[in-house]
């Protein structure tokens, strides 16, 4: 289990930065692509992906720990696991390949080794938690059992604070993701300082 996180602090601190930061990567984005270029899509395509996920998650677990009811928990839990399942599923693919390939191509070597280890932190977490979170999906989320006695204990079966649990360390590791994706923007910046821009 990681440390625990001051979800009201950090709500407060990721959706105050959220929006102007994914403009920002947004911007790049269309830069890009309007110079025809492919030579951070990967970067600029897992930053606007994850500060949606996370934005998601702060918001879900803020609203869990403030809810009243016992049915609006397991919204929550059940909101928050379609999520982080979905996200687990893109996750390899954003960052153990695309970016780790990108890197390579522009010669960041001294990033890669880090890409690839919080690529397997995550995979370790998927492999620990899938079987949950596609359970709580599939059945009582984006897919509800047709089987209302099922579906109805399936709902009741959900433990919120595990969940809740889940959802913070993903959480942190998305903060370890984000630390990891600014040293890679101040290295592209570092990199144009010294030959110019985009070509």
């Amino acid at each position: 289990m990681f440390k625990k996180i001051n979800l009201n602090k950090e709500k407060k601190s990721i959706n105050k930065q959220i929006p102007e930061s994914l403009i920002y990567d947004y911007a790049i984005l269309k830069g890009l692509q309007a110079r025809k270029s492919t030579k951070y899509i990967a970067l600029a395509e897992l930053s606007i992906h994850l500060k949606i996920v996370q934005s998601d998650l702060s918001i879900l677990t803020f609203n869990h720990r403030n809810c009243e009811t016992e049915m609006e928990k397991k919204f929550y839990s059940r909101m928050i696991s379609i999520i982080i399942y979905e996200y687990l599923n893109d996750i390899n693919n954003l960052l153990g390949n695309k970016l780790v390939k990108e890197l390579t191509k522009n010669n960041f070597n001294e990033l890669i080794n880090e890409a690839k280890t919080l690529n397997k932190v995550f995979s370790d977490f998927q492999k620990s938690h899938k079987n949950l979170f596609k359970h709580i999906r599939n059945t009582t989320g984006a897919h509800k059992s047709k089987n209302t006695e099922f579906l109805l204990r399936s709902v009741f079966d959900i433990e919120d604070e595990k969940i809740m649990n889940l959802a913070t360390d993903i959480m942190i590791i998305n903060n370890k993701l984000t630390r990891l994706l600014t040293t890679i923007y101040k290295r592209v910046s570092k990199f144009h300082k010294e030959n110019g821009i985009i070509k």
